[in-house]
């Protein structure tokens, strides 16, 4: 087996077609086939089903990724600590992470980090907790932050901060009723349209469990779909509706009176921020950097 014929197979797997991948690495399309057959030879198994409209990796074709990122990264990582006699270089680091994560706990993180580490680029990456695990579990990322675990082969799980969804109210007289409450529960959110994530949001999913939990279902209130937490901040403010929020989403519109915000009694709205990682998964040394700078900003923010 040989390091090319990984790299065209990659190549053909990520790009979902030959001609893409030959392109990607300046080879003749014929070139790249011919390195795809020779593994499949090698291996006796077919390695992508060529027969529906998208070229889909088999069973055997998904396993062989799995371990060829592996083996391409680790040659990868090999050559460039041996060129920089381990020494941390210029390199880019691409996070995914969940809306909350994205705006609102790792930007100021991602600043401190910056001061002592300028020659590690950080790219950030936003979609919902689901998408984020899958991207990290399919080597999108090498990390990701999110709000909700979802169990995939090899995930790694660990807790970073711990969060508290609440209630928005719009500070205007029409929901004096509610503003005059220390707390809430969920029959104050029936007579008021609620405003909520799509589904995949981890903001969404731990309200929908919670109601579960508690003998409630989401369909009892009107609610309506938002695609982000600032659409819906906006329409809260301006007499919408109500929302359920993590409090640091809320910050923010708190501190200068732009909305208020309730417990919501009788249900658990607590959860954790995981970091997540792929166990087999070879960090580059900025990507490792990174992953301790992490862990230890969280643990002195539980410490404080």
């Amino acid at each position: 087996m040989e390091f090319y014929h990984l790299e065209a197979f990659a190549a053909v797997a990520a790009c979902r077609s030959f001609s893409r991948a030959a392109e990607r690495l300046f080879l003749s399309q014929p070139t790249v086939s011919a390195h795809v057959k020779s593994l499949e030879t090698e291996l006796g198994v077919q390695l992508f089903d060529r027969g529906k409209s998208e070229l889909l990796l088999t069973p055997a074709g998904d396993t062989l990724y799995r371990y060829a990122k592996d083996m391409l990264e680790m040659r990868e990582h090999l050559f460039r600590e041996l060129a920089e006699g381990g020494c941390l270089q210029e390199e880019t680091v691409t996070v995914g992470a969940s809306s909350v994560p994205c705006q609102y706990l790792l930007p100021p993180v991602l600043a401190a980090f910056a001061k002592d580490n300028s020659f590690i680029n950080v790219s950030l990456r936003q979609d919902n907790s689901h998408k984020i695990c899958e991207g990290v579990y399919n080597y999108h990322y090498p990390l990701g932050m999110v709000g909700e675990k979802v169990e995939l082969p090899r995930l790694l799980f660990e807790p970073l901060v711990r969060d508290e969804l609440l209630v928005a109210i719009p500070v205007l007289p029409a929901f004096d009723h509610l503003l005059a409450k220390d707390t809430l529960i969920p029959d104050d959110l029936a007579g008021q349209p609620l405003l909520i994530r799509e589904r995949g949001s981890g903001t969404r999913s731990l309200f929908e469990q919670a109601l579960q939990a508690a003998g409630e279902k989401l369909d009892r209130f009107r609610y309506q779909v938002f695609g982000s937490q600032e659409a819906i901040k906006q329409a809260v403010k301006c007499g919408l509706g109500l929302s359920v929020l993590s409090r640091y989403v809320l910050e923010d519109y708190l501190a200068c009176g732009l909305l208020a915000a309730r417990p919501l009694a009788g249900l658990k709205l607590v959860r954790q921020f995981w970091l997540v990682t792929y166990e087999k998964r070879v960090q580059t040394p900025g990507t490792r950097a990174l992953l301790t700078f992490l862990r230890r900003y969280f643990q002195e923010e539980k410490e404080e």
